[in-house]
């Protein structure tokens, strides 16, 4: 068994002790300007670099506030309808961090994240080769680096403009506007409108970062609001566990190189953290919950850019070191509501905003690059006129730019990719112990849960990128056993337990696609997916679309459903109904063990987000299955029965039911064809018209309750579709509207059955 010497727990013999909590230091920062030209920590130039990237951020910032009154000058005429959560006073935050990291490490931001977003694509431009920057902004001539990055900063800021207008030329095509802009290519994997919806997207990217180990280290933007957040603290439990650090549990004791950014600015929306929504002094303190070194949390002063420069260097390095992750909480204030639609004075006091406005961080770092001669106060008023001038260009062409086509209004839902050939560094993989023993009796049949394995095993000897996570499929193999051996067979690094923190384990799986790994989580009951739904139908489905096809997220959920197990109403729900609502999200359900395997390899391999249905009662359900390479693709039914009296287009373990149907209606003379669908989206219905249009009758049956149930979508398609065609009403068949009760006789009772299909179709005849 791999790595198990962790599993020999001595009893702790219950001894009186105390634990010690620690301290979190705050406010420690004592520099300056001067001291840190000094100490060689900055130069000038670079100095004034941070200046004019914090008056790229006030000066978007302000526009947008000018837009809502139609004050701003260069864009008189144009109506703007997006968001208006603007960041000013908080520039500090946004670019200290960003300036103190590589050009190509990784942030995730929030809904008020204009200002991450230009911080980290003016960093990264400047830290960018000649030919990166030519790649970058290849209508560009220029040959030397200055011109070109002023080219790409003036680019960069038209791009930023563009998509908080909506445009075409914007970094996500005007698919995702302002709370949801990214810039993939600068590192940044897209600011989020659900609060703390990205923390754990920036927990995967670390996961993946430290699987690579290619030392780059993601900072994780979100407001003080969402530390009070359940996936959010599901987020810093799983960045801390033991097993990425401890020796006993991995061969590469290195720690999630991430850093968590708390913008504490003292509201959420109307509410305080301090003193009200919250009962510790600082936010800081939620790390004490997670890690015995406090997650090397501290809190810095927000204001102060060189502050925050000067934390988050430190953080960044304690993370490239292995020592992550780490948390800091900046204390900042912003100055105007929660949009600008919020009338902030009916909560908090003129004056408490006039004392914050004191510390403006840009005021106080101008008067520090004159004070240590970084500037002069001519070349001062000749960059804010630069930046001016470079915003009111910028937004000036983007508001008259060209809007996306309504004929695209549904382009980039899907990824039409999938990885056909393995690049060569992934390719090369070697098992680190013995695999799995697949058993198959004499005419080559194995279970339903062994050819899931089967597929696994393959997907992993074929593509080192595929690694799995979930609650207790390591050594104990998961609830049903379906991972038993994996861990074995290729490790801890890519086959490790997570928390039960359902809602973590699909956000994380998020994060660790768009950065290159191809994770296969597993839910343990479908169930639990209504709390992780946030992280699939938000967060999975959407940023493919959302990035405007900037980012893939190719990533499998595995979830059990269904009841006939006697598991009552919270372990026995067939939900797939409720996936197949959220575009962008695959939903598969194949019912046989063959289809299980080739239809896993096939959504290991696909590059869209799939929910991969897999019903409890079919695990040992047997079925001849090939051992040679062989893939079944999504999107395609199968006639499991051919017919030509009545269809019976079904599902997952109905299938059976169906095919049990069709032997009784035989005998009664009636010629009946199964359509197996095996994929709710991408749907098949050609296949099922084609059948329907042949026998004039159908019943669409599945195990879901009726209400709301994927057999009404199909029921109303073949009604619109194929109405002409049809000798009578298409009628469905499915479980009780209810919910699934335990005891054995309501169950049976709650479940459809052969006879209620039979029924059905004699009521058709």
């Amino acid at each position: 068994m791999a790595n198990n010497n962790y599993l020999s727990t001595l009893a702790p013999g219950f001894k009186p002790k105390v634990y010690n909590l620690g301290k979190i230091p705050a406010y420690q920062y004592k520099g300056s300007l001067g001291q840190e030209l000094e100490a060689g920590n900055i130069t000038a130039q670079q100095a004034v670099a941070v200046l004019e990237d914090m008056l790229t951020i006030r000066e978007f910032e302000e526009m947008i506030v000018k837009l809502r009154t139609g004050a701003y000058e260069s864009c008189k005429g144009y109506e703007y309808r997006g968001p208006t959560h603007v960041s000013i006073g908080q520039e500090a935050t946004a670019v200290g961090c960003c300036a103190a990291m590589a050009y190509d490490d990784f942030i995730t931001s929030t809904h008020r994240g204009h200002g991450d977003s230009l911080a980290k694509g003016c960093v990264a431009i400047r830290g960018m080769s000649v030919e990166e920057l030519k790649a970058r902004i290849p209508a560009c001539t220029a040959d030397k680096k200055k011109d070109l990055m002023e080219v790409a900063l003036e680019d960069h800021v038209y791009r930023a403009i563009a998509e908080l207008f909506g445009k075409e030329d914007g970094y996500c095509k005007g698919r995702g506007g302002g709370m949801h802009i990214a810039d993939f290519k600068a590192g940044h994997l897209g600011a989020n409108a659900i609060v703390g919806g990205g923390v754990p997207i920036a927990t995967g990217s670390a996961v993946s970062s430290r699987y690579f180990q290619n030392g780059k280290v993601t900072c994780c933007f979100a407001g003080d609001g969402a530390y009070a957040n359940g996936v959010v603290l599901e987020s810093l439990n799983f960045a801390a566990m033991g097993q990425f650090t401890d020796k006993e549990y991995t061969k590469r004791p290195y720690g999630l190189p991430i850093v968590y950014a708390i913008i504490n600015n003292h509201y959420g929306f109307t509410g305080r953290v301090d003193g009200e929504v919250s009962g510790t002094q600082c936010v800081a303190r939620r790390a004490a919950g997670f890690a015995d070194n406090n997650m090397c949390a501290e809190v810095v002063n927000g204001m102060d850019v060189l502050a925050c420069m000067d934390a988050m260097r430190r953080a960044a390095e304690i993370c490239r070191k292995g020592e992550g992750p780490v948390l800091v909480e900046f204390d900042t204030y912003r100055n105007y509501g929660h949009s600008l639609g919020d009338p902030r004075f009916e909560y908090r006091t003129r004056e408490e905003e006039a004392e914050w406005k004191k510390l403006d961080p840009i005021a106080n770092l101008e008067r520090q690059l004159l004070e240590n001669g970084c500037i002069t106060t001519k070349k001062l008023e000749a960059l804010k006129e630069k930046v001016a001038d470079r915003n009111a260009r910028m937004a000036a062409k983007a508001a008259w730019s060209k809007d996306p086509a309504p004929a695209d209004v549904i382009k980039y839902m899907y990824a039409d990719t999938r990885v056909e050939v393995v690049p060569e560094k992934f390719a090369a993989v070697k098992a680190e112990g013995e695999l799995p023993v697949i058993k198959r009796s004499e005419d080559g049949q194995i279970t339903y849960k062994d050819a899931l394995k089967e597929a696994m095993i393959e997907e992993m000897l074929r593509d080192s990128r595929v690694v799995q996570w979930g609650e207790d499929i390591a050594e104990y193999g998961g609830a049903f056993k379906v991972t038993k051996g994996l861990i074995d067979a290729f490790g801890r690094e890519r086959v490790f337990n997570a928390p039960i923190s359902e809602a973590c384990i699909c956000g994380t799986a998020v994060g660790a696609a768009m950065t290159g790994l191809r994770p296969v989580v597993e839910l343990m009951y479908m169930d639990f997916g209504l709390m992780a739904s946030d992280q699939i139908s938000n967060q999975a489905a959407k940023w493919h679309y959302m990035s405007g096809a900037n980012i893939e997220v190719p990533l499998v959920y595995r979830a059990s459903v269904g009841g006939g197990k006697g598991y009552g109403g919270q372990h026995s729900q067939t939900l797939e109904s409720m996936f197949a609502h959220i575009p962008g999200l695959y939903v598969v359900y194949p019912a046989t063990p063959a289809d299980a395997k080739g239809m896993l390899k096939s959504a290991i391999r696909d590059n869209n987000p799939v929910m991969f249905v897999e019903s409890q009662i079919m695990y040992n359900f047997k079925g001849v299955v090939p051992q040679e390479e062989y893939l079944i693709p999504l999107g395609k039914a199968d006639i499991k029965r051919a017919g030509d009296q009545v269809t019976i287009v079904t599902w997952g373990p109905m299938l059976y039911e169906a095919l049990k149907a069709a032997d009784m209606l035989a005998e009664q003379g009636v010629s009946t064809e199964v359509v197996d669908i095996r994929s709710l989206v991408p749907l098949d219905m050609e296949t099922i018209l084609a059948s329907v249009r042949k026998t004039g009758r159908c019943v669409v049956a599945s195990h879901a309750v009726g209400i709301g149930s994927f057999t009404g979508e199909i029921a109303s398609r073949i009604m619109a579709e194929a109405f002409d065609y049809l000798d009578a009403p298409v009628l469905r068949v499915g479980a009780k509207d209810g919910i699934a009760p335990q005891a054995y006789t309501l169950e049976d009772a709650f479940l459809p059955h052969d006879r209620d299909l039979v029924a059905a179709v004699r009521q058709l005849l």
